[in-house]
């Protein structure tokens, strides 16, 4: 038996309640109750094939009603009866969706059991980046926020820098497709019928690229504006200028667009990564004060703004935690964001904030950004770490983040089994990786087949990812391809197990049904991806390294290979996603394929 997350308590007993079309629901006098009730009879009409009635009473029945109980709720499964209770409606709710998952394993056959359960973190969100390259269209949103529901995930942030249509910066999000306010609203109901919470996240500081490199917003920029965009200068170049009062006006302006969309009480001011501060415009002052009392001061006139929306205020840690002697003078009501994606956190870190008093977030992330196919392994065991330690020092959330560094190359699709452990780990579900592999294969894709062991083998022969290529490409940095040691032979190994593994993702098409069908198409364009970006790697290898050595792949074939392949990653970028930035991926391999073509 597979539940994901796996319940607190269970107990599963002989025999079982069968639902057939004498089953019927027990209506209650609580109008919400009936609502999520209606919610899983559409469920086993679609799955099952039974359009199951309501009545007062019944022989066999399903039953849900509100009553107090320490769990969040409670499952009860008898050969007359399914019984699902909680003290409240959101608590209903999360027993269907165990419900559901049941009936994905033993259709219309439920062993008889009892379940008793509840998570252990209050907070368990998921960080998607809309900004950096795609942005979902409506309907891409309103599917993942049903996956997180379906996984009791109950708090979203989207990742906003210019990708919202912010009133007067038209030169800025003309770039891109932007977000409006009626999808933010629409967005916003919908999330609440399913008891996640949309938190508004926006960046204030750092993270401002776009809107800096326009003749509208130029002179807010720390440093000057580049001739031409490239990716690695829109990660690593765009912090404001904290010395000028229309900075702050420019963030007030985008805040009172943006955050009175939401009716979370929470709001997320980033204000991560300001690696240019004190480094141009805003230098003298620096070296008389430091940059870290820049960056406090400058802070703290965005969180006094932020207080007037009423809403809890959160903020990035990474800043605070590079100098930490000047946490002392932020308020100590702030919600700081803890963040880590490698295996190895130093716990203390963890420790620090808790000391400081300052409640927190762990933000682990799905290692999906910069690759076409996401480290799954790196990715559960960051999950879990971070879900300890967060444990250990009484965290009151878990975020899971899901980036688009470098244009995004990664589909959504790819994220959902990390998004998966974000869910188990902030519940309380520590199984093993492998044991949590299975029940994604069985409760997720709905199949027999090993999908996910299919995943990691693939992840696991991802190479060169475009960090690396990238950074050597347009800025001729050597030190992340450096770092690779992976020979031609293994290279050439690895890409002929990857063929095979696409085989078996093909093979799979038999097995897999409705909209998952769809994932399983996004994984094989990306292993066909990875195809391409290892012969890459080959090709820059020889030419950084054994200049004089037989080159083995001819780079016009490569090239004509990558532009065949854009095709299918343009296809499926835009059955999800509004066009957006897909025009910065297709020159940025326009622009490799010349280079392959013109240096043979």
């Amino acid at each position: 038996m597979h539940i994901i997350p796996k319940p607190l308590n269970i107990e599963v007993h002989e025999g079982y309640f069968t639902i057939n079309s004498q089953t019927t629901f027990i209506v209650s006098h609580y109008y919400k109750t009936n609502k999520i009730a209606i919610e899983l009879k559409n469920y086993i009409k679609d799955t099952l094939g039974l359009n199951l009635s309501f009545s007062t009473t019944a022989e066999y029945k399903i039953i849900l009603k509100n009553v107090e109980t320490q769990y969040a709720y409670e499952i009860s499964v008898e050969s007359d009866a399914i019984i699902i209770q909680a003290p409240d409606e959101k608590g209903l709710f999360y027993g269907v969706q165990t419900l559901k998952q049941l009936i994905v394993q033993y259709k219309r056959h439920i062993p008889k059991m009892m379940i008793k359960d509840r998570p252990a973190f209050e907070n368990r969100g998921f960080y998607h980046d809309v900004t950096r390259g795609k942005v979902p269209t409506l309907k891409t949103l309103k599917s993942l926020v049903d996956t997180m529901a379906f996984f009791k995930l109950n708090q979203l942030q989207l990742y906003v820098e210019h990708t919202f249509l912010f009133s007067g910066h038209s030169e800025v999000w003309t770039v891109t497709d932007p977000l409006t306010a009626e999808e933010i609203i629409q967005l916003d109901l919908y999330c609440r019928e399913r008891h996640v919470e949309l938190v508004p996240s926006i960046t204030t500081f750092g993270h401002l690229y776009e809107a800096l490199q326009t003749d509208s917003f130029k002179h807010l920029s720390e440093i000057e504006r580049f001739e031409e965009f490239s990716f690695y200068d829109r990660m690593r170049h765009h912090t404001l200028n904290t010395t000028l009062e229309n900075s702050v006006t420019f963030v007030k302006q985008m805040m009172d667009d943006f955050v009175p969309l939401f009716s979370s009480n929470k709001l997320n001011i980033c204000a991560d990564e300001t690696f240019d501060l004190g480094e141009g415009k805003s230098k003298a002052l620096a070296e008389t004060i430091g940059k870290s009392q820049l960056y406090v001061d400058y802070l703290n006139q965005i969180i006094e703004h932020a207080r007037t929306y009423d809403k809890e205020i959160m903020f990035w840690g990474d800043m605070i935690l590079e100098h930490p002697q000047y946490v002392q003078e932020l308020p100590k009501d702030l919600i700081c964001l803890n963040w880590w994606y490698d295996r190895e956190y130093p716990e203390e870190k963890i420790k620090f904030i808790a000391d400081q008093g300052f409640k927190q977030y762990v933000c682990p992330g799905v290692n999906g950004w910069n690759r076409l196919m996401n480290n799954h392994c790196l990715a559960y065991d960051n999950i879990k770490m971070m879900a300890k330690h967060g444990e250990k020092y009484k965290a009151i959330g878990i975020l899971n983040t899901d980036w688009g560094d470098f244009g995004h190359w990664n589909y959504l699709y790819n994220s959902f089994p990390g998004l998966v452990y974000g869910s188990a780990f902030s519940w309380g579900d520590n199984r093993d990786f492998a044991d949590m592999n299975e029940a994604i294969n069985i409760i997720f894709y709905e199949t027999d087949v090993d999908i996910m062991g299919l995943l990691t083998q693939l992840s696991d022969k991802h190479v060169m990812d475009f960090t690396a290529f990238i950074r050597w490409f347009e800025k001729k940095e050597r030190e992340l391809l450096d770092g690779i040691e992976v020979s031609e032979k293994e290279v050439k190994q690895f890409n002929q197990e990857i063929e095979a593994i696409i085989g078996k993702l093909q093979d799979s098409m038999r097995d897999i049904h409705g909209e998952r069908r769809q994932h399983i198409k996004a994984f094989i364009v990306s292993a066909q991806g990875i195809l391409w970006l290892n012969e890459l790697y080959l090709i820059v290898r020889k030419r950084l390294y054994e200049k004089n050595s037989y080159q083995s792949i001819n780079a016009w074939s490569l090239a004509e290979r990558i532009e065949v392949w854009l095709l299918d990653f343009k296809e499926i970028w835009l059955m999800d996603n509004k066009p957006s930035e897909l025009y910065r991926n297709i020159i940025f391999i326009q622009k490799v394929t010349s280079w392959l073509r013109n240096n043979d």
